[in-house]
């Protein structure tokens, strides 16, 4: 497997020591009451002052944009604002890191979001050449900085300090379009919710060391860490990836593909009524099998039923739950679902290494109005979800999920040659989805169209705090 090593890397982790060197938003989430965020996708105008910037964002003073550690929980040390930052290749080579060192980073970095676009199901609409906010000019992005507040006022705040460093003389923003996002709640239950109605926030990894598997019960064992974190053994049996050089370069650095992720709603919203005249399924039911779970977050696999899921209040258990005894065939949860073939868990699999080899840590917070099918005036505004998406091989994890199991079907021949109903890159000529049904025919739905499409994106590499120290002391 390109880019691996075999052996142990790391030893044993010591958490204490780790967080204090970890960027935080990896391994621990900042929490709810950070509501607000906004990506800055920033150019470096000048090395030195870049690197001077970058100095003070390390140098532990608060009273100055400073990256956040995941020492300690921001919400348990009362900060208002929390920040990170990920650079691109060009970006690593615009603030002065050696070519010796990027010469060490993995092929799919280096290349780039734009140049993986084909692989990742960027085409169509969703073709870089249709992308917003000079996200396609590859060499100019270089930093994508992310800050998220409670209030809006703070995040206004810390972007305007940011911008002001070193004199004004370091970054300057891509274009005038803002990557801004807030977290959307459910009227009636609270919950935390995305455009089209889904509970968000309730499957992530959990890591050994690091979360107590009996807060939440999962079926799932806990991860080792570098599932997320170079310089660690990954999720492959005796398979590590290569550490970027030098060490105090990449170790406990993790890799990011930020995704600006636009979301039809409206057609969403069409598809289901369509589903409901046709076939005369209500469309609470389409919804819940496309997804794999009812708008709510209770799986189908624990609530087959609307009735069920109504009555289901246990949220810590929304996760406790596996195909491989209980659905082999998707009778209850189809094989298709988006959840299914994102996270197979311990269903049998063609690729039956890949069950768990390509977790992910997913941040994501929609943009954009919410949606209001009686506000005619909103209806086709953009909307979607800013989407960070954490793992130690982009090419293993993040882009073998999207090529492999979101957009080929690879890993049942039940499904092989369709994409994932909901994120997949759907053809209206070619789409399909189906689901058994006990005592008749499956339901098989043709004709739907692509509901998310790719605004934007880019691959950056969030270095360790050591790190960060070591690319603003480097000179020339």
């Amino acid at each position: 497997m390109g880019g691996a090593v075999g052996g142990a890397v790391g030893g044993a982790v010591s958490l204490p020591w780790l967080m204090r060197e970890l960027q935080g938003n990896i391994l621990r989430a900042y929490g709810e009451r950070y509501r607000v965020v906004r990506h800055l996708v920033l150019t470096v105008d000048d090395a030195a002052a870049a690197r001077l910037a970058l100095g003070l964002m390390v140098d532990g003073d608060r009273s100055t944009p400073d990256v956040t550690s995941a020492e300690r929980p921001p919400r348990e040390a009362g900060y208002r604002w929390c920040l990170n930052v990920g650079f691109t290749f060009a970006g690593l080579a615009a603030v002065g890191v050696p070519a010796s060192s990027l010469d060490t980073f993995p092929p799919e970095f280096t290349k780039g979001m734009v140049a993986r676009a084909a692989r990742l199901g960027d085409v169509g609409d969703s073709a870089p050449g249709r992308w917003v906010g000079g996200l396609a000019d590859t060499q100019r992005v270089h930093l994508v900085v992310t800050v998220h507040g409670w209030t809006r006022a703070d995040v206004d705040q810390i972007c305007e300090e940011v911008m002001a460093a070193a004199r004004g003389r370091a970054f300057s923003p891509i274009s005038d379009d803002v990557f801004d996002g807030e977290v959307l709640y459910d009227p009636v239950t609270g919950r935390r919710i995305v455009h089209f109605g889904y509970a968000d926030g309730i499957s992530q990894p959990r890591f050994l060391g690091v979360h107590d598997p009996s807060a939440a019960p999962d079926q799932l064992p806990l991860a080792p860490v570098g599932v997320v974190l170079l310089g660690y053994p990954s999720a492959i049996p005796s398979v590590n990836w290569n550490v970027p050089q030098p060490d105090v370069l990449g170790r406990n650095g993790t890799f990011n593909a930020f995704r600006v992720l636009g979301q039809d709603v409206a057609g969403f919203d069409d598809f289901l009524a369509r589903v409901e005249g046709d076939h005369g399924v209500d469309r609470e039911l389409t919804a819940a099998k496309l997804c794999g779970r009812w708008r709510s977050g209770v799986p189908l696999s624990l609530a087959p039923t609307a009735a069920e899921a109504e009555a289901f209040h246990e949220d810590r258990h929304l996760n406790e739950f596996d195909y491989v005894d209980g659905d082999p065939d998707g009778v209850v949860c189809p094989i298709g679902a988006h959840i299914r073939r994102t996270n197979p868990r311990g269903a049998h699999i063609v690729q039956r290494s890949s069950n768990r080899s390509r977790a992910l840590i997913r941040r994501g917070i929609p943009y954009g109005p919410r949606w209001d099918p009686d506000d005619a005036a909103t209806r086709d505004a953009p909307r979607g979800l800013l989407g960070n998406f954490f793992c130690a091989s982009l090419a293993a994890q993040f882009e073998a999920m999207q090529y492999d199991w979101v957009n080929l079907g690879f890993q049942d021949p039940r499904i092989t040659g369709t994409n994932d109903p909901m994120i997949g890159a759907n053809d209206p000529a070619t789409s399909t989805f189906s689901w058994p049904r006990q005592g008749t025919e499956p339901l098989v739905l043709r004709g739907f169209k692509r509901f998310v499409v790719t605004r934007g994106g880019a691959y950056t590499f969030l270095p360790s705090l050591p790190a960060l120290r070591w690319i603003a002391g480097q000179t020339g």
